[in-house]
């Protein structure tokens, strides 16, 4: 066994961002403790000015959120891993090695999965957890390593509601053919905790899912708390953006939309009253975090109420129209940029997932048409054609896209977008100098 103190002195600075990265931290093991490695002095991921052509891609564009420059329009999505062996909620080496290959391949942002704000929240039993004291030092440990590679970490808070305490997507994922697990409930002998699940209204999701456990308003009040508190130790862990999860038929969702909150107190019924949840959080968060901290919301932009139209209204449960009412009233709470998905609330409608290149796409337009002043609009699903995503920011739809699934695929899609498009994006110094670095050199690299 041994302790070791690293080293404290080496800062990243990377046009507003200043990032202390060799925080002081303790390390017990019985192996050999390693520093976080060779530290970036400018930013990836960002065109290298010297061969910067006329016209460069918003794509390639940095854009400032308060404190925050980021070098590029691409964001990496929060993706569930399910990979907390211990179901205790703690990071573990593989969420280090997933992490950190993202984070050094020239995204402006990597966004950590689902992160649950109380033991009853988690997706699966396997979920990431900000619950306690104990999940700041494995959060800080990915924090060092994202900000050494010259990357920056968002973390997402959430809560699954009625949802919770299921099997992981892959469970049996072969034995089934290919088939997706969604809604089996994990059984007590198997770490579960479907008996504990807690939503605005006593209704299951799912004729496999027990009816959860309906919140009183003092509960309510107190799940506030845990998520201001879940963003507290975030911050003291390292991260640079918290983004708070309301989509996909969770915890907040579930209160937003009229199809699954019927509740009768001051958080149920009205529009007024089904958007309190939301914004108490947010002002809770936004009063825990640095004022330079930026924080995103993201939301299910529809119920699919009629799957053939996305933007179709449904005031009786949840639409565009009230996504669009959310955000007035929460830029001034603190909120910077509102992520956009869609679905996840009413089994048998339309999923959140499709193959149809920036399927969400006119849900974004719809809220960049509102012209919310202070508000930044993302765009996340089928995002996996860079001059596609190109034209989506050129006409104005979005602000920034986000991506999952495409990482997955292409750890390195950052530099096959910038590629496609004409322009060479900085690479991490111990790759960048086998990298071609104007288009007149690629031909001469490729043949060596």
């Amino acid at each position: 066994m041994f302790t070791r103190a690293l080293n404290t002195q080496n800062v990243v600075k990377m046009g507003s961002l200043a990032t202390q990265v060799n925080k002081t931290v303790e390390v017990k093991g019985n192996g050999l403790a390693m520093d976080v490695g060779l530290v970036q002095n400018k930013p990836i991921g960002q065109v290298i000015e010297s061969t910067q052509p006329k016209t460069v891609p918003k794509l390639f564009t940095p854009f400032t959120i308060r404190d925050q420059t980021f070098p590029n329009r691409i964001l990496v999505a929060p993706m569930c891993m399910y990979s907390c062996k211990n179901q205790d909620g703690i990071l573990t080496d593989f969420h280090l090695a997933h992490y950190g290959t993202l984070g050094i391949r020239g995204t402006s942002l990597v966004i950590i999965e689902a992160t649950a704000v109380e033991p009853q929240g988690r997706l699966s039993p396997e979920d990431t957890g900000m619950w306690g004291d104990e999940h700041i030092e494995p959060l800080r440990r990915i924090a060092r390593l994202v900000h050494a590679s010259g990357g920056r970490l968002g973390i997402q808070l959430a809560h699954g509601g009625r949802k919770a305490a299921c099997y992981p997507p892959f469970h049996k994922y072969e034995e089934n053919n290919g088939r997706l697990n969604r809604g089996s409930p994990v059984p007590d002998s198997e770490g579960g905790f479907a008996n504990e699940i807690r939503a605005p209204t006593s209704v299951a999701w799912s004729k496999d899912m027990p009816a959860p456990k309906e919140l009183t308003t003092a509960e309510v009040k107190e799940l506030v708390q845990k998520f201001a508190d879940a963003a507290k130790r975030s911050v003291e862990a390292g991260v640079d953006v918290i983004e708070i999860h309301g989509a996909h038929g969770y915890l907040i969702h579930e209160f937003l939309s009229g199809f699954t909150n019927k509740r009768t107190d001051e958080y149920g019924g009205s529009l007024d009253n089904r958007l309190r949840f939301v914004l108490e959080i947010i002002e809770a968060v936004r009063a825990v975090i640095p004022a330079g901290m930026p924080l995103f919301l993201r939301v299910s932009g529809t119920d699919y109420k009629n799957p053939s139209d996305i933007v179709a209204s449904d005031p009786e449960g949840w639409d565009i129209d009230q996504v669009i009412e959310l955000c007035r009233r929460a830029v001034p709470l603190g909120l910077d940029l509102i992520d956009i998905s869609s679905g996840g609330n009413v089994p048998g409608n339309r999923g959140v997932f499709s193959n149809d290149f920036g399927f969400q796409v006119p849900l974004a337009q719809k809220v960049k048409e509102a012209n919310i002043e202070g508000l930044l609009v993302g765009t996340v699903g089928g995002q996996n054609v860079p001059t596609l995503s190109e034209k989506v920011l050129q006409d104005n739809k979005a602000d920034v896209v986000l991506i999952a699934r495409e990482f997955i695929k292409d750890p390195s899609y950052v530099y096959t977008a910038a590629r496609e498009l004409g322009v060479v994006a900085r690479w991490p110094k111990q790759y960048s100098w086998w990298q071609p670095f104007t288009a007149e050199e690629k031909t001469t690299l490729e043949h060596k």
